[in-house]
């Protein structure tokens, strides 16, 4: 590797991850919107794993935008038309699908409209915003600005028509989420703040598009999912990163409680992790936290734990970030009762189902449809569409003398001062702060609601 990426190769002691167990937060009401019923089609869950393609449209679109776009269920009432106008140019010049609000004036008709599905936070309310745009978008976008969905996984089509036996990964639009936060005074780990060389407490904004199904079986399984991870500081530390983030191995994952144990699951091709995890209600844990009197929301609560290293083709650490992120009421947990070795297939459950039969879930949320008839899961009336969701910033460094510009294979690794076939170009500037501490983990969210009375339900 070039000279800039050998002198990254410092001692990375001070860049160790920092693990903490989290508490729950305290839960948000969630008022069901009227009930109804319509015949309806459930979508099959994305492929995630399907070998290399080339799809037959334009190419000036992504398989992302022309393949896993979003289509409406009965209970929506925007077209696909209407969605498939938001989009944004991409780093490769090809047009993407991007953030949206829930609900919209359809110019069609003068009326709000609802897409049935949200994507987290509005991304231009974060401070860097602009910056991340900036440098995402190429200079020919005409007005097509915003944050791409589903760049990563078409790079990774790009990478594996040259590497022989790589599996793709293509995800539900739904699935991806925005999370910012402004401001934020870092803390180490031993509860101090931050300082700069000046001995002002060093302040970061973050802006991040992680993908987090929590519908389907795919996160049973598949450990990689595409994340956009920016962050700016005050100490000069610059991060925007694009991979397929690997949360835990692929193939397995951790119950949500008692000793969160691995749970052995099966299906995908995906690569192994180097840490994190993503923690998942089972049909056991399930029944020990989540049905009965003593039901609670925290009893199907999901967290992922990232683990993001973007490294040199030596293995070199050139940055370090492990955010993580938790959905407070999932539309699914696994349940081995439907999961078929033969099929190869990982099966799973419908928390909603347990507010009816025996033994009936009688706490929080289930206590506000009780007293209704089952519901579809992907009712509208459900509490659990996915939508209440909280993050945590953990480590946020750069390794002193790595260049500006470092294109990487679409999970952050193979680093080179070069492009290649399928690489993701990453913005990485040491500051003079972050890499030298090991910091603590910090919450947000932890009473967000992006599903409250906006037509927002399963699957989102």
């Amino acid at each position: 590797m070039a000279g800039a990426l050998a002198a990254a190769a410092l001692a990375a002691g001070g860049l160790a991850a920092f693990s903490v167990t989290a508490a729950p937060a305290e839960a948000m009401d969630h008022t069901a919107p009227e009930h109804t019923t319509p015949d309806m089609t459930v979508p099959e869950p994305t492929a995630p794993t399907d070998p290399g393609h080339e799809h037959g449209g334009d190419p000036q679109y992504s398989t992302a935008y022309l393949e896993r776009n979003w289509k409406p269920t009965a209970y929506d009432t925007c077209s696909a038309e209407l969605h498939a106008e938001y989009t944004a140019l991409g780093p490769d010049g090809k047009i993407y699908p991007t953030w949206h609000p829930a609900q919209v004036i359809d110019p069609t008709t003068g009326s709000m409209c609802t897409f049935g599905h949200e994507h987290g936070a509005d991304p231009a309310t974060s401070d860097i915003y602009d910056w991340v745009v900036d440098y995402l978008t190429p200079a020919e976008a005409d007005g097509k600005t915003g944050i791409p969905f589903g760049y990563a996984s078409e790079a990774l089509m790009m990478y594996g028509a040259e590497h022989e036996g790589m599996a793709m990964r293509h995800e539900d639009n739904a699935g991806h989420k925005i999370f910012l936060q402004n401001n934020v005074e870092l803390i180490d780990e031993n509860r101090e703040w931050v300082l700069d060389a000046q001995g002002a407490v060093v302040t970061c904004d973050f802006l991040i598009k992680q993908h987090q199904g929590s519908w389907s079986p795919d996160a049973t399984s598949n450990n990689a999912h595409e994340a956009i991870y920016a962050s700016k500081c005050s100490d000069g530390t610059e991060i925007i990163s694009t991979t397929l983030s690997k949360f835990g191995n692929s193939n397995e994952f951790h119950k949500n409680c008692g000793a969160l144990e691995a749970v052995a699951t099966m299906g995908s091709k995906l690569p192994a992790g180097y840490g994190g995890s993503r923690q998942i209600p089972d049909a056991a844990c399930v029944a020990e936290h989540a049905t009965g009197e003593a039901a609670s929301l925290w009893g199907i609560y999901e967290l992922w734990k990232g683990e993001n290293r973007i490294t040199a083709a030596d293995g070199t650490l050139l940055a370090h970030f492990d955010p993580w992120f938790g959905v407070r009421n999932p539309s699914r947990y696994y349940d081995p009762a439907n999961s078929d070795a033969a099929q190869n297939k990982n099966g799973i459950s419908r928390p909603v189902d347990l507010a009816w039969g025996e033994n009936a879930a009688a706490g929080f949320p289930w206590s506000t449809v009780n007293s209704l008839a089952p519901l579809d899961w992907q009712d509208p009336a459900s509490p659990f569409d996915g939508a209440q969701r909280d993050f945590y910033l953990n480590q946020n460094s750069v390794t002193p003398g790595t260049p500006s510009a470092v294109y990487t294979d679409p999970y952050g690794t193979g680093g080179s001062e070069t492009a290649f076939t399928g690489s993701i170009r990453q913005h990485l500037v040491a500051g003079t702060a972050t890499g030298a501490v090991s910091l603590s983990t910090q919450k947000f969210d932890t009473a967000a609601d992006f599903g409250k009375n906006n037509g927002v339900h399963a699957p989102n």
